[in-house]
C-alpha cells in the first residue's frame, strides 16, 4: 500500500478471476465502504506500479482542483490510468469484461482500514490474487501496452536512456502520457 498525499493507493493483480456481471462485481466491491474509489482494470494494460502512483497522484490533484473531468474520484482514476480524456475511450479500454479473468483492482482511499476491508472482500470475490499482473512480465504484455496506448517502436528508441530496458522506457512513456491529462485542451 502506497501513500499519495492524504490517501492510500492499494492495487491487486488476481488471476483466474471470476466474474459473471463486472458492475455488480465493482458495486459489491464499492460496498465494502464508502471511504473508498474503486476501479477494476485489465491486468494486461497495466504497466506497473509506477504507472498506478502516478496516475493516482495525477487524479487527485485533479479531482482537487478547479477542473476534474469526473463527478467521481474513481472515474478520475480511470481516465489518468487509461491516458484518456473521454470516460467512454477509458471504459472501452481499460473496463473488466465478464470475458476477462486477469485483473488488476486498484483504489484509493484516505483510510488503510477501508482498504484491508476491501482487500479481505476481493480475495473471496475475485479469486487468486497474482501480484505478478501489476508488473510487465512478458514481451507479449509489453507489446500490448504499446499497441493500446499508441506507443511506437521509434518513439521508445528515441526516449531511451542509456541502458534502460524496453519495460523501463514504454513505463516512463505512460506516466508521461498521463501526467499530459493535466494539460488543459
Amino acid at each position: 500500500m502506497d501513500q499519495i498525499e492524504s490517501h492510500y493507493l492499494l492495487s491487486l493483480g488476481f488471476a483466474n478471476a471470476r466474474i459473471a456481471d463486472p458492475e455488480k462485481t465493482l458495486r459489491q466491491l464499492r460496498s465494502t465502504s464508502d471511504r473508498i474509489q474503486v476501479q477494476l482494470l485489465k491486468a494486461g494494460l497495466v504497466a506497473g506500479p509506477e504507472h498506478l502512483r502516478f496516475a493516482a497522484r495525477n487524479a487527485l490533484q485533479s479531482f482537487r482542483g478547479k477542473n476534474p473531468r469526473s463527478k467521481s474520484l474513481a472515474v478520475e482514476l480511470l481516465l489518468f490510468i487509461s491516458c484518456q480524456r473521454q470516460i467512454s475511450k477509458a471504459i472501452s479500454l481499460l473496463g473488466v469484461e465478464s470475458s476477462d479473468n486477469r485483473i488488476v483492482l486498484v483504489a484509493l482511499s484516505e483510510s488503510t482500514e477501508a482498504l484491508h476491508e476491501l482487500e479481505k472482500a476481493s480475495k473471496s470475490v475475485l479469486g487468486e490474487l497474482d501480484e505478478s499482473l501489476v508488473e510487465i512480465s512478458s514481451r507479449l504484455k509489453l507489446d500490448e501496452i504499446r499497441r493500446c496506448y499508441g506507443v511506437s517502436a521509434r518513439e521508445m528508441d528515441a526516449a531511451r536512456f542509456l541502458g534502460e530496458s524496453d519495460e523501463q522506457v514504454l513505463k516512463r512513456l505512460i506516466v508521461e502520457r498521463s501526467a499530459l491529462l493535466s494539460v488543459p485542451d
